[in-house]
């Protein structure tokens, strides 16, 4: 019995949606990891700018509390900033196999869809 191929173009097309939902995902999550990057640069440079004597405050939810150790605060403003550049790697990695795998099925789905066609205008 030869499937159904209208049920399994559908059902491939339904799947290149969903891949296509994961990309938008990603870029979104990449797009936010790109401006948290870029703050934390911009908060890294001014603490190297300002004098030791200044005093720094670090916001936590609504309370705003006086750092005492600033090279603690810079290593872990800059872990933060390292941790968030690898995942925009990871994510950069994701997408790219995922716009492979949608790629391959775009032309799956394309050949199915003209082997579906030419059968049937033979059996007309």
């Amino acid at each position: 019995m030869e499937p159904n191929l209208s049920q399994y173009i559908q059902n491939q097309l339904k799947q290149a949606q969903q891949i296509e939902a994961q990309i938008e995902q990603i870029a979104t999550q990449k797009y936010q990891l790109d401006l948290r990057i870029k703050e934390l640069d911009k908060t890294l440079k001014e603490l190297a700018n300002i004098g030791q004597e200044t005093p720094v405050y670090k916001s936590v939810g609504n309370i705003l509390y006086r750092v005492e150790d600033r090279k603690k605060l810079i290593d872990d403003l800059s872990e933060q900033k390292e941790l968030s550049e690898i995942r925009i790697k990871t994510l950069e990695k994701q997408q790219k196999t995922l716009e492979d795998k949608y790629r391959e099925l775009e032309s799956l789905i394309q050949q199915k869809y003209q082997e579906e066609t030419k059968r049937r205008g033979s059996s007309q």
